[in-house]
């Protein structure tokens, strides 16, 4: 059994891993294709809809953090492990959505400022490394007489 946990624990990280490092592939993205940004006086920029993709990138990180809570809640109460990998990719994904809203924001608004976006998606990913105590939590078993097995 504690192979297990240790297989599935460095499953998690490779997977944390790659989905923080597509965060920076986007960045490098937004760097390197995207057009130059030009601030013209006649184009004012459009701060409602910065404001509001930058919200919502903000908002969904945020969330991110509640619904991988009740994710491993339920594998706690249901005892399935594979709970665990759900909350992890569930909750990294709403935080690429940011990195997303940024590459927008950077492509169709020409933002100078994309880069909080990027920030905040990599900062939310990073608080969601796997920890082995997740793991542990969903694979423990009780035994009829309420013994520890």
């Amino acid at each position: 059994m504690d192979i297990d946990i240790n297989k599935r624990q460095q499953t998690l990280v490779v997977l944390w891993f790659a989905l923080l490092m597509n965060i920076g592939i986007f960045f490098l993205l937004s760097l390197f294709i995207a057009p130059e940004i030009k601030n013209e006086p006649g184009n004012p920029p459009r701060s409602l809809l910065i404001f509001s993709l930058t919200a919502l990138g903000t908002f969904l990180v945020i969330l991110s953090f509640a619904v991988k809570r009740k994710l491993l809640e339920r594998s706690v109460e249901k005892q399935d492990a594979s709970l665990v990998q759900k909350g992890l990719v569930v909750a990294c994904a709403m935080c690429e959505v940011s990195a997303i809203l940024g590459l927008l924001e950077r492509f169709l608004v020409g933002n100078r400022d994309y880069h909080l976006l990027f920030l905040i998606a990599a900062i939310g990913t990073a608080f969601h490394f796997p920890r082995r105590d997740q793991l542990l939590a969903a694979t423990y078993k009780t035994s009829s007489d309420g013994a520890l097995s």
